[in-house]
């Protein structure tokens, strides 16, 4: 039961609630009204020119030329579509080989560095916030003090000193 009113707290959405009747017959019928005007154009678009049969009357055009603009538009949004899909793929090939044989080959940082910076850096957090088994698995909450607040280069400065006593 906790969860429903929880729901019912983040989710609200009259439509799907009990009452609200005119709420939901304004919006079906604006849901209905919007899928004709998307629909109707595109039928119409189609049946001149895709689904043309010789006895099919009432057309929308009396030329050719509303039939030749449509199939010169797909022509062209097809070649498009091709292009970019091969330049698309291309583009993946060569993200996926340069991935595989340059980033995974060659270490962009020192390993060895970056786990004593981790250490270091741990350290300071114990001293400053406590141990880290507490913090992560027992605190739920926790405000900061003004005065906990970290300085600029408060921790390029731990590094610094970490590495001078190296």
């Amino acid at each position: 039961m906790r969860s429903k009113d929880s729901m019912r707290r983040f989710i609200h959405d009259p439509y799907f609630e009990k009452g609200h009747w005119i709420f939901k017959i304004r919006q079906t019928i604006l849901t209905i009204l919007a899928w004709i005007v998307l629909l109707v154009p595109v039928y119409w678009t189609f049946s001149a020119t895709v689904f043309i049969t010789k006895s099919f009357k009432g057309t929308i055009w009396s030329v050719n030329q509303g039939r030749d603009m449509f199939y010169s538009f797909a022509r062209f949004l097809g070649g498009a579509f091709i292009v970019l899909f091969i330049i698309t793929l291309s583009f993946t090939f060569y993200n996926n080989y340069y991935t595989k044989h340059h980033v995974k080959k060659h270490a962009i940082y020192d390993e060895n560095r970056l786990l004593e910076r981790r250490e270091a850096i741990k350290d300071f957090y114990t001293q400053e916030f406590g141990e880290r088994s507490i913090r992560r698995n027992q605190i739920r909450y926790y405000s900061v003090n003004p005065q906990q607040n970290f300085d600029v280069g408060a921790i390029h400065k731990i590094y610094e000193k970490f590495e001078a006593k190296k």
